[in-house]
């Protein structure tokens, strides 16, 4: 819980900034203010989601690419509280955001699958070395009891 609550204390800093640059931007596009209450509330929401996104992204339990597709479907419901917070005055055509989402998850699962064929074939070296140096040292043990 205290690195969810870490990760979520992150993840608002930025969002509350993020939500500050599109509070401007939605003043100048439609000359009205927004009511302080709904960009907090959606700041949080969506901080909340992004937290718990990460968090699954981050699992070292179960398969890297089911944790990936889990945290893709985790910040799905982001997109609408995005939505609901700034209207379509800004978002016109929500699917673009979902566009951008599946080109960076794509991104992400194959960078992730190279580094987990890196991580293995580094272990396997290690392990290989590592098995080298216990028979070498078994040879040297039984090498120093026949002096």
């Amino acid at each position: 819980m205290k690195r969810y609550f870490n990760t979520f204390t992150k993840t608002l800093f930025f969002t509350i900034i993020t939500f500050l640059f599109l509070g401007i931007v939605y003043y100048r596009v439609t000359q009205t203010i927004m009511p302080f209450f709904r960009p907090t509330i959606g700041a949080i929401l969506m901080s909340l989601i992004i937290a718990l996104a990460i968090r699954v992204f981050k699992s070292e339990k179960g398969k890297a690419y089911v944790n990936v597709i889990l945290g893709y479907l985790i910040i799905i419901p982001a997109m609408f509280v995005l939505r609901q917070v700034f209207g379509t005055f800004l978002f016109r055509q929500v699917w673009s955001l979902y566009i951008l989402i599946a080109i960076v998850g794509v991104i992400y699962f194959i960078a992730l699958l190279v580094a987990s064929k890196r991580y293995k074939s580094e272990v396997d070296e290690l392990n290989r070395l590592l098995l080298d140096k216990q028979q070498n040292n078994g040879l040297d043990e039984e090498e120093s009891e026949e002096e």
